[in-house]
């Protein structure tokens, strides 16, 4: 990486970027600032209850460019971005946007200026259908100003979606949507309201292969037109893709910043977590286990017009896969058995006993547990604090005195299951809604461990999650593996099924089409499964 590209921390500070004069004047509601887009950050701080996020961190946005953030979790990438749409305040520094100095923005008025975030967990309104979605707060009226325009919001979403890849029906309502769905209309309502300068927090991260592609190729041509887009990724092989520059961001410091072809993946990682990390091979853990009793077995599972009669069965010491495109059935599978959805036909067996009336608690209680997809919407307990989110699935469990949960000893549990996973927090009573999304996923994996179940089904596990953080829970699922653990793993992600499974099912379209195992299990030969190809 040449010192012409190149400015961390260790060399120098980083050069405070240019504040214009303000161009005064403020943009009527739902119409972009006028003029650049260039987006500068000036020695942005910010602190969480006493704990620093972010210290002097400065980078410029620029026109016709895709500018990556990477790091690890906690690195303060995401508060970044969301200082710069409005969410956060900075504690100091300042913003500014095309020469006009930025203060006291909220989301709508970063909005009305030109400036949307596309959030790391969509903020959708699930009762509102997919088009009223885009036009929250700006509804197009007819000529008289009395009555909504429905037939031209129809229309004009309906171009939207199909701008950004998005095949649903205008009316869905967005609590039907998968969330690569949602994650795609998001980047719809910046379109609608003509943003100049957007920034897609791990936009990617619940995505496809494919649904990737069609981002890129969206963000692509929004680049060319001249927009200054923002990009968050723990995919490195999509940020060497997609971006013209990158900034390292560690522990709340830009330690690097570059252009793209002036920096290899290797001092990236370097540069993200401060030490080079190892190449991880497969994961094989057959030949030393002895112990293969079955564990769960579904027979004949079916939920109507979303799956039909999926058996499989998993042992002790065996981490299985399920692998899928978005909407081929795998999360819906995961949560029928959990008892988070109603099973028209089939049964679940844990241990040789069936699974009556199946609930989560009930599951939980017999020793199965899940990880959700969405921590979002479905895992975290957002204005809780950490404490009460890692022993949520154990409360029954936690011993009393007087009739009440003993704080004491609900503190200690908790503090001795975030320290197994490694959570990042200021304090176990810091809210969990302001740790990163990765220690928000290793707070789900604390929970879970308390429970101390027999049986795991983790569905997409690592999504949002750096590659030193994925290392960490690699680590884990072989850990609890290894020690009699039977695993379900639910991943787009097909190298991290070929690292991590002893077999994998593929299923498509609703039904178990294959079984590959051990050396059998590859990125190739999945990919071919995955699509409907030729079966083993």
């Amino acid at each position: 990486m040449s010192q012409a590209h190149r400015r961390t921390v260790q060399d120098s500070r980083p050069r405070t970027p240019s504040v214009e004069a303000d161009s005064g004047g403020e943009p009527s509601p739902g119409t972009p600032a006028s003029g650049s887009t260039r987006y500068v950050v000036s020695h942005v701080s910010k602190a969480f209850n006493g704990a620093a996020v972010l210290h002097d961190v400065s980078a410029v946005f620029e026109p016709g460019q895709v500018h990556s953030l990477v790091g690890e979790n906690g690195a303060g990438k995401s508060t970044l971005f969301k200082i710069m749409g409005g969410v956060y305040h900075p504690d100091a520094g300042e913003l500014a946007l095309g020469g006009e100095r930025l203060s006291d923005l909220t989301p709508r008025s970063a909005m009305q200026k030109g400036v949307y975030l596309v959030p790391q967990e969509p903020t959708l309104m699930g009762h509102l259908s997919a088009a009223e979605n885009l036009y929250v707060g700006t509804l197009p009226r007819r000529r008289l100003g009395f009555v909504v325009d429905w037939s031209r919001i129809h229309r004009e979403a309906a171009s939207y979606f199909e701008r950004v890849g998005l095949d649903v029906d205008v009316e869905t309502p967005a609590r039907e949507l998968s969330i690569a769905q949602q994650q795609l209309l998001e980047c719809a309502r910046a379109l609608v309201h003509n943003c100049r300068v957007i920034m897609f927090d791990e936009s990617t991260s619940p995505l496809t292969s494919h649904e990737t592609e069609i981002l890129f190729d969206l963000m692509r041509a929004l680049r060319d037109e001249g927009l200054a887009l923002g990009f968050i990724s723990h995919r490195l092989d999509e940020v060497f893709e997609v971006s013209d520059h990158v900034t390292v961001l560690r522990d709340g410091r830009m330690v690097a910043s570059a252009g793209r072809d002036e920096i290899t993946r290797d001092e990236l990682v370097t540069a993200m977590i401060g030490r080079p990390i190892g190449v991880r091979t497969r994961v094989r853990r057959t030949s030393d286990v002895t112990d293969r009793r079955e564990v769960l077995r579904v027979d004949g599972l079916s939920s109507h017009s979303v799956f039909e009669d999926v058996s499989f069965s998993l042992t002790k010491h065996e981490v299985a896969g399920l692998a899928g495109l978005v909407g081929s059935g795998r999360t819906e599978i995961a949560e029928t058995i959990f008892g988070l959805r109603r099973a028209d036909a089939g049964e679940v067996f844990l241990e040789g006993e069936k699974l009556e009336h199946r609930t989560p608690r009930r599951c939980i209680d017999a020793g199965l547990i899940y990880l959700p997809e969405d921590r979002g919407r479905n895992g975290i307990f957002p204005d809780v604090d950490l404490t009460r989110n890692v022993t949520a699935g154990v409360i029954p469990g936690l011993p009393l005195r007087w009739g009440l949960i003993s704080a004491a000893r609900e503190e200690e549990e908790a503090r001795e299951s975030v320290a197994r996973t490694s959570v990042r927090a200021s304090s176990l009573g810091a809210s969990i809604n302001t740790l990163s999304g990765g220690n928000q996923q290793r707070a789900m994996f604390s929970r879970w461990l308390l429970a101390e179940p027999r049986v795991a089904i983790f569905d997409e596990p690592t999504r949002g999650v750096d590659i030193g953080a994925k290392d960490d829970i690699y680590d884990i699922i072989s850990d609890l593996a290894t020690s009699g653990l039977a695993c379900l793993l639910i991943s787009s992600d097909l190298e991290e099924l070929a690292l991590t499974c002893d077999r994998v099912l593929v299923i498509y379209e609703g039904r178990i089409v294959g079984e590959v195992r051990d050396e059998e299990v590859t990125t190739a030969r999945l990919g071919e499964l995955v699509v409907g190809g030729a079966r083993p």
